[in-house]
């Protein structure tokens, strides 16, 4: 086993990954000490290290090496246990957790944490979380909006006195509920979800004396009861005037944002976007779309083919090895994630002075599709949507341009 191979090679990663060169040579400078310490401990690979270790290493780097001091670690809260060193402690989880994911060692040393965070007043809650992780098989977001909602409910029980599941009330959920979604169905059926489950839970271990996920009744939300909110084109053009292209992100943000303006497609959907779906040629791009996993093409416009030429030639680190078309701005150039990439676009638009999200740039740009008279068929392709019933919310726009479009619809028939 060649350990200074793997040291080598997690550097150039690093370098890749655009990490600065001081901060290159400190986690090095902690492998390098890690390898003497291997060997110093006669162990025959790296594998044979553990977390129970990491304090014996912190201790060997701060006797041998005569730079070395204690952190801050002990006079600050910190992720880590023992509470000191956080740098060695950092240069730890990142290399072993790389030496896993390339291949080099067959097992994580130092896995990341299960979803259950933080102390729980009522062993039963973390205990159900366990449960939605290993038998539920619930998606890593899910899970983790699960994990939100049952330690606020937990800690609202505890506040409110209650020391037993059985003590809980009808009112202590209405008031759980009113705290945390006020009148906002959506949350409210989502939370209603989450504490459906707990309680179904509890009750099958006898813990409640009755089933109160039968009680739960969410109020019920009409498919066309809203307006969508829009931006409208003046103050698209305010957004857009408003990035300085020239300081750092800024080509980036301008191209995210003139994509989302003018083609409509999601967040998501943006930040899968990959080199390959560029065809440079034809002047289209393709998306994968995130709701009914189809491919999506659309034409890309000469603005919008000048914007993304100007961010992928002088903006996006050209060392990365990454597909992905948006990366983040710091180390490591890894792809934007969806809520990654809907921040940046919400800090813009707040920064504008404009309200709203990210996603009101698509709905305006249905509704300027509708003004000019594109009907529903199309625009259902466009924003793909595998029912027509999910288009029909963009009706109640403007019901002139409602009537216009229906009669030009007629006409087809």
């Amino acid at each position: 086993m060649d350990f200074a191979a793997w040291i080598s090679d997690y550097g150039t990663y690093l370098e890749s990954s655009g990490y600065a060169g001081r901060k290159i040579r400190s986690r090095l400078k902690h492998l390098n000490c890690l390898r003497a310490f291997i060997d110093a401990r006669g162990m025959e690979s790296p594998e044979a290290f553990c977390p129970e270790l990491a304090s014996d290493f912190i201790d060997y780097w701060v006797r041998h090496q005569p730079w070395a001091k204690t952190s801050k670690g002990f006079s600050r809260q910190s992720r880590f246990e023992p509470q000191h060193h956080i740098a060695i402690q950092y240069t730890l989880h990142c290399f072993f957790r790389w030496a896993h994911a390339t291949g080099h060692l067959q097992s994580d040393i130092f896995p990341w944490r299960p979803a259950v965070r933080g102390n729980y007043f009522f062993p039963a809650s973390s205990d159900y979380l366990r449960f939605c992780e290993q038998h539920k098989g619930l998606a890593r977001n899910s899970l983790l909006q699960t994990e939100l909602f049952v330690r606020r409910f937990d800690g609202f029980l505890h506040s409110g006195q209650v020391k037993k599941w059985n003590e809980m009330q009808s009112h202590h959920i209405d008031n759980f509920i009113l705290q945390q979604a006020d009148k906002n169905i959506k949350r409210i059926q989502r939370i209603q979800k989450v504490l459906r489950g707990l309680f179904r839970y509890l009750f099958s271990l006898g813990l409640l004396d009755r089933d109160w996920g039968s009680a739960l009744h969410a109020p019920r939300q009409y498919r066309l009861a809203h307006v969508p909110r829009v931006i409208s084109p003046d103050q698209v053009l305010r957004l857009l005037h408003s990035i300085d292209r020239g300081r750092r992100g800024g080509k980036r943000d301008f191209a995210m944002i003139l994509m989302a303006a003018s083609l409509g497609v999601r967040a998501s959907e943006i930040a899968s976007l990959c080199l390959e779906d560029l065809d440079w040629r034809k002047a289209v791009v393709r998306f994968k779309q995130s709701k009914n996993r189809k491919l999506l093409w659309m034409p890309l416009s000469r603005p919008l083919v000048e914007v993304l030429a100007s961010y992928l030639k002088t903006e996006r680190p050209q060392s990365s090895a990454q597909r992905c078309v948006f990366l983040r701005l710091n180390a490591p150039w890894e792809a934007l994630t969806p809520s990654g990439l809907a921040g940046a676009i919400s800090k813009r638009l707040h920064a504008a002075g404009i309200k709203g999200s990210g996603h009101r740039l698509r709905h305006s740009f249905a509704s300027e599709l509708l003004r000019v008279g594109v009907d529903f068929s199309t625009l259902q392709e466009l924003l793909g949507h595998s029912h027509i019933s999910s288009t029909q919310i963009y009706t109640k726009i403007d019901l002139v341009q409602l009537r216009e479009v229906a009669e030009s619809d007629a006409e087809g028939y």
